[in-house]
């Protein structure tokens, strides 16, 4: 069947046709293969196409290929019949000349023929339908689109597992092109070569073709553990804000989900959270995920999941069935898939327990439910507004024009107010929260007898958001409380790595501390009950905490005078305690698993805050300096903490 791009005055005339794996393998070549001609120079633009990347088509493409238990399909290919001298070795030429050795039998009865130098085009008259032949010594069927699928094509052709493509019955799209005006091609200006036509034409491929985002992969994709588990903690519908009905775990509404946009921040706009941040919170969460043909780290990972989801009995996912798997893939040579029943299974674990780490401090914490609950009292959740809030912009702009309602004004003012300046609403300090959240859940069975609550599955996860909302909530407007954590020293946030966990670190250093017991020694010293002054070691920490002006803490002097000298050395007192169990060997449970980890975390952040002021200073401090100032970057602000909630 033929067809032509007439856009314009210029015309591309293409012929789809299909052809069985076999005969693409024999007939359809790469770029790279082309010989070039020996006698001119080889310019770069002469170079169009013939870098594949190796890897990219051995790899995931081939993965794709020979997974079981789900559809494969590619789209078409995009073919240039390319004229060759079979007198140069297959040079390409300049233009389609007649071929001597034509076949010279008619066509069938009722067919026209077009021959176009190696090129004989038989059509039914007023058709688009006809046959169409290529002399393969002088024409090159050169592969514009599809080189890399066509690699892994023949990667496994060439492979023992080849009889899974069925390469003589399975048939491929192609469209050929021919460009010669015989065939109807009518070229751009300056672009009448061959060569310039293919070049143009493989840089529009390429350069117009637009990848699927990121956010909508992770909406559709049923065969990645991290995108199914993402989409299990969000209703599955707008209109349903408390959860679909039967299920007995919380979910996200999607209206508060900004799931339309390619962007992580959500700082701004209506949304609570967005796809992008949720599944990088989430990724961090899963075990690191190795290849598929590694099949000792597969068995490894099998185990880390199983034991962070903990499936029920009955669950599709099983750490027993998916071993056995494993190993019959590593036998067959096979990389090793999950099946998509089986990743929803594990999802389905995941959202109804370790995945209310991350939904319920997202309905719960302060300015989280404050936004939820003014959205709900307007209809904005679950009212009749609640599909213009989870609509994308074109969704909003046809239920403005159906409904006559422009809800925008009233949503723009509740997101502003309940946004205005709170780092709550800042990717990475939100990450660093739920995260900080995900670790004591995990540990919860530990915790539940530290912190003398319930045994219920969710009692420590409670307890944790009640704790982080009476003592990080009320300072995440507060830009000077997060110097040196989540705030990098112009004061910006700091979106790294290290930005996240030094506020998830601190986020779970405030949940440990022990308020009431601090609060009764630092009213011991301002009363005058025990003198405040330093002990053994603390003499350098002392003289920071008395002197604002230290080199070291800089600008730290807003925070050095929010509370007295006796709160900031009893909170001192308290995390260089906690910081001795990063010097000593394996933590002996898991309590001191978890404080060790969330003191790590917090110095990595402030150290590089500590060492930035230092630089700038013009000082240049050892390392039990620079530890004694990260120490007491953290106590002042613990020592808010302190007085804040004895205030309250």
């Amino acid at each position: 069947m033929n067809g032509d791009y007439a856009i314009g005055e210029e015309k591309v005339p293409y012929f789809s046709i299909s052809m069985t794996i076999r005969e693409a393998d024999q007939f359809l070549r790469l770029a790279r293969e082309l010989p070039f001609n020996d006698s001119e120079p080889v310019n770069l633009e002469e170079l169009f196409q013939r870098a594949v990347d190796e890897e990219r088509a051995t790899g995931p493409i081939a993965t794709y290929l020979l997974q079981p238990g789900s559809l494969k399909f590619f789209n078409s290919f995009t073919v240039v019949l390319l004229p060759v001298d079979p007198e140069r070795s297959g040079a390409i030429v300049e233009s389609y000349v007649d071929d001597p050795d034509a076949p010279a039998e008619e066509p069938n009865s009722g067919l026209l023929r077009r021959s176009i130098g190696p090129v004989q085009i038989d059509e039914l008259p007023d058709s688009d339908m006809g046959f169409i032949r290529w002399s393969t010594k002088r024409a090159r069927a050169v592969i514009l689109d599809g080189q890399h699928r066509f690699l892994a094509l023949k990667k496994i052709l060439d492979s023992p597992q080849q009889s899974l493509l069925n390469p003589d019955t399975t048939k491929i799209p192609v469209l050929l092109l021919v460009l010669d005006p015989r065939a109807g091609f009518i070229p751009a200006r300056d672009q009448g070569r061959v060569l310039q036509a293919c070049r143009s034409i493989f840089v529009a491929l390429n350069k117009h073709a637009i990848a699927v985002s990121k956010t909508r992969t992770y909406l559709l994709d049923d065969q990645d553990l991290v995108s199914v588990s993402m989409r299990r903690l969000m209703t599955s519908q707008l209109g349903s804000a408390n959860g679909d009905t039967g299920e007995q775990y919380d979910r996200l509404p999607l209206a508060l989900v900004d799931w339309h946009s390619d962007q992580a921040k959500f700082d701004r706009g209506f949304y609570l959270t967005s796809i992008l941040g949720l599944h990088e919170t989430i990724r961090q969460i899963y075990p690191s995920r190795c290849d598929e043909s590694d099949y000792d780290g597969l068995v490894q990972f099998i185990s880390e999941v199983s034991a962070l989801i903990s499936p029920g009995a009955d669950s599709r996912w099983s750490e027993l069935a998916l071993r056995v798997r494993v190993k019959k893939a590593e036998a067959e040579a096979l990389p090793f898939i999950f099946s998509a029943e089986e990743v929803s299974a594990a999802a389905d674990a995941f959202a109804r327990g370790v995945g209310q780490a991350i939904v319920r401090p997202l309905r719960e914490l302060r300015p989280y439910r404050e936004l939820r609950e003014r959205y709900e009292a307007e209809g904005l959740i679950g009212g009749s507004l609640e599909l213009w809030l989870g609509f994308d912009k074109s969704g909003k702009q046809a239920f403005q024009a159906r409904t006559g309602n422009d809800p925008s004004g009233l949503a723009r003012t509740i997101s502003d107010e309940v946004k205005s300046g709170d780092n709550s609403f800042a990717v990475v300090f939100q990450r660093g929260m739920l995260l900080s959240a995900v670790g004591f859940d995990t540990a919860r069975s530990d915790f539940a007898a530290e912190w003398s609550v319930g045994d219920g599955r969710f009692s420590v996860l409670d307890s944790w958001i009640e704790r982080v909302n009476s003592r990080i909530i009320p300072f995440l407007k507060d830009v000077d409380f997060w110097l040196g954590i989540g705030m990098k020293n112009d004061r910006n946030v700091n979106y790294t790595k290290v930005g996240t966990g030094g506020i998830k670190g601190f986020t779970s250093l405030a949940a440990l501390c022990p308020i009431d017991e601090l609060q009764r020694e630092a009213f011991q010293l301002v009363d005058g009950v025990t003198p405040p002054t330093p002990g053994d070691g603390e003499a350098l920490a002392w003289k920071m905490i008395s002197d604002p002006t230290s080199p070291y803490l800089r600008d730290d002097t807003v925070m050095a005078g929010a509370t007295s000298h006796a709160f900031q050395l009893v909170a001192y007192r308290w995390l260089a305690t906690q910081f001795r169990y990063i010097t000593r060997g394996r933590s002996t449970s898991v309590v001191t698993g978890a404080t060790r980890e969330a003191c790590m975390e917090f110095r990595n952040a402030a150290r590089a805050y500590v060492r930035n002021e230092a630089r700038v200073a013009g000082t240049a401090p050892d390392d039990d300096v620079i530890l004694q100032a990260v120490l007491v970057l953290g106590a002042r602000r613990l020592a808010v903490i302190i007085e804040n909630c004895a205030a309250n």
